[in-house]
């Protein structure tokens, strides 16, 4: 069931190019089937091509452009729509006031008209994707008003915001207050963010990829990988080696696949992803072919991205037939039910390993043990790098909420607590890792219903022979905008668009109030 992207603002629309070229990438690597390929791209008249379920809105052409040249001189065999994108003349000023309130009602009906236009390509939806900067104003501003948008125009769709939280240091002076005034207003419209730390991705490009002076390409590429990371299809398991264990059906309160305008719900005889061989719907992707009619995978031969987007070097076949890949293959709808079920607890942190130079690739061992151990220390300090941990902090540390429960005593280290979390192994052995520690009751809330689920692909992801990704709902807030708004610094520039003093102040209420949330957990 289809995921349809949107890519918002300058940081929205670059990070989107990155993660399309990296879905194009391991589609063509591996044989993760025809109906995982059309979860973010649809058959196009071209049928050298697809096209990306995406829509492009910025109030600048340039980014727009850029993206969309990108996207054609990159090799590949994916495009953006010929048609689907938004775009004006004059940005808005890194200030959210404008691109909420001043844009957002005067793109209003251009923006969902294009989403609808999209939504007609499916015969099915699964939700959408929202990417975004939290630092300015049209991906922050006009980014949360489409948010809000989307939830009105489709109720039972569902809605994750990947958001960019700008550097500590400031790329604009503003910038808490559009940071805070985001996470405030998507807390209500969203059904989970995953936030992205700008400082956090520079620091990995620095320090694991040896870059000396990263670039927000090399930035965005890194954010990307662990996105796709997360979103590709994998198969449940249990936490422990061998075992049969999978987590039982989620319960979708109010959420369910919405049926696209003018479509019925489910596959029809010709529609992408159905298997059919029959009419237009039998576009496969460039240079592949189904196994057979009965299995509809994809496999053989394959427009061989390997290491870059543009390859066209195919590699070696798949082999298998593809099995053991694709028994999730809607996982946003997965992932947000299992992790975001409880309204309070929407924030999601993503951290995956290993981080390493792609040129380091082949020269280095992996082992199961060793990546695991590294995540979950991750998972514990709290950290998203996998450089620099502190082995000294356990679940049972004094600052612990075990050691809490315990007693009183000395103040100790933070350790990091979940409300749940997604462990996606993949690559060799991916289906027999024990990874039983991740299932330790005191790194999750007590009353948890579910807070560990484990899934796995046999694939290779990256071109690493062992990989793991973990997404959880965790987050220790950042909150520097206070005194700001306590010395009036800026707010004009926000009051002649229509927000007060009194908002300002709701919203970071709201923020304190999530603060604490997490806090307790």
């Amino acid at each position: 069931m289809p995921t349809i992207t949107l890519q918002l603002g300058q940081c929205g629309n670059q990070l989107g190019c990155s993660f399309f070229n990296t879905l194009a990438t391991e589609f063509s690597s591996h044989d993760y089937g025809t109906e995982a390929v059309h979860e973010y791209y649809r058959p196009s008249p071209d049928p050298n091509l697809y096209t990306a379920r995406s829509v492009l809105i910025d109030m600048e052409p340039k980014v727009v452009a850029g993206a969309r040249s990108a996207a054609a001189a990159s090799g590949s065999w994916w495009r953006y729509p010929s048609a689907g994108y938004l775009v004006m003349q004059s940005g808005s000023g890194n200030n959210w006031a404008q691109g909420f309130h001043g844009y957002g009602p005067q793109v209003h009906d251009d923006a969902v008209e294009l989403v609808r236009k999209e939504v007609e390509q499916a015969d099915s939806l699964t939700g959408f994707l929202l990417l975004q900067s939290m630092a300015g104003g049209t991906g922050a501003g006009l980014g949360t008003y489409v948010a809000a948008a989307l939830r009105d125009e489709y109720h039972s769709a569902f809605i994750a915001n990947c958001c960019v939280w700008p550097y500590e240091s400031g790329e604009v002076i503003v910038q808490p207050y559009n940071t805070l005034l985001t996470l405030s207003h998507l807390a209500d419209v969203s059904d989970g963010l995953v936030l992205l730390e700008n400082e956090a991705l520079h620091r990995t490009a620095a320090k694991l990829y040896g870059i000396a002076r990263p670039s927000f390409g090399d930035m965005n590429g890194i954010a990307a990988r662990a996105l796709a990371a997360a979103l590709l299809p994998s198969q449940a398991r249990g936490p422990y080696a061998g075992g049969a264990y999978t987590p039982p059906a989620p319960q979708h309160q109010h959420h369910h696949h919405h049926p696209a305008h003018g479509h019925a719900a489910g596959h029809g005889r010709n529609s992408p992803g159905s298997g059919s061989t029959g009419g237009g719907s039998g576009v496969q992707l460039p240079a592949l072919r189904r196994a057979d009619s009965s299995g509809g995978r994809l496999g053989g031969e394959s427009p061989g991205l390997g290491s870059r987007a543009g390859s066209a070097t195919p590699p070696p076949a798949s082999g298998g037939g593809g099995s053991g890949f694709g028994v999730c293959t809607a996982p946003l709808a997965e992932l947000l039910t299992r992790l975001c079920g409880h309204p309070a607890y929407r924030l999601l942190t993503l951290r995956s390993v290993p981080q390493l130079p792609p040129a380091n690739i082949d020269f280095t061992t992996f082992t199961w043990p060793a990546l695991t151990k590294r995540l979950r220390q991750m998972l514990v300090t709290g950290s998203v790098l996998e450089e620099g941990l502190d082995w000294s902090i356990t679940p049972q540390s004094p600052g612990s909420a075990a050691a809490a429960a315990a007693g009183p005593g000395l103040a100790g280290p933070s350790v990091n607590r979940a409300l749940a979390s997604w462990l996606i192994l993949r690559g060799q052995g991916a289906g027999e890792v024990d990874v039983g520690d991740f299932a330790d009751p005191a790194l999750t809330a007590a009353w948890s219903a579910e807070p560990l689920a484990v899934s796995y692909s046999a694939g290779r992801f990256g071109r690493c022979a062992m990989s793991a990704c973990l997404l959880s709902n965790d987050r220790r807030m950042q909150e520097h905008a206070y005194g700001m708004l306590e010395s009036r610094a800026f707010v004009h520039q926000y009051e002649k668009y229509g927000l007060s003093v009194a908002d300002f102040q709701e919203c970071f209420a709201r923020i304190e109030d999530i603060a604490q949330r997490y806090a307790r957990l």
